[in-house]
């Protein structure tokens, strides 16, 4: 597939590639990647206008070392990557990973279109880390990582998301 027809599946998988970084957050990133409450609504907010998400990718796939860790896991991880954009502009894109046989990836295939937030934010079993990641992407593409964990089955979830040009000029 030709990457340089579509700029976000470029985006998508710069971001498969991200790693956590000490690098200072620039000024005008530090709402988003200190944002607590949901991006999805964040977003929605800041662009005056409804979410769209459209689904990249979905399904089994190998994750990073860092990841790795954080999930505490030893092999590949149920993946999925979705590009979320107000009025057909892309804003942001994101990554969210679980154990591959774990309930957490049963909920993450149950979305579809519809935005992780839904399941994050209506359901008070999910606890969300204190510590947010800042990470960076090849080309510099700017996001941050979140830690959520199930409270009744002790599974955990990490939520990587990229702040695209399209969010930061609006």
């Amino acid at each position: 597939m030709n990457n340089r027809a579509n700029p976000t599946l470029d985006f998508a998988g710069r971001m498969a590639l991200a790693e956590p970084t000490t690098v200072a957050t620039d000024t005008k990133l530090r709402r988003w990647s200190e944002l607590t409450e949901s991006m999805t609504a964040a977003v929605a907010q800041h662009c005056g206008g409804d979410v769209d998400i459209r689904l990249l990718s979905a399904g089994l796939g190998p994750i990073n070392s860092w990841e790795r860790n954080c999930l505490n896991l030893c092999k590949e991880a149920y993946v999925r990557e979705i590009e979320l954009s107000v009025g057909g502009v892309p804003r942001l894109i994101a990554r969210s990973l679980a154990a591959a046989e774990s309930p957490v990836a049963t909920y993450l295939q149950g979305l579809g279109q519809r935005p992780l937030a839904e399941l994050l934010y209506t359901d008070p079993a999910w606890e969300r880390a204190v510590e947010t990641i800042s990470l960076r992407a090849p080309s510099d593409l700017p996001g941050r990582g979140v830690l959520w964990c199930h409270q009744a089955h002790q599974q955990k979830l990490l939520v990587e998301e990229f702040f695209l040009p399209g969010l930061l000029q609006s």
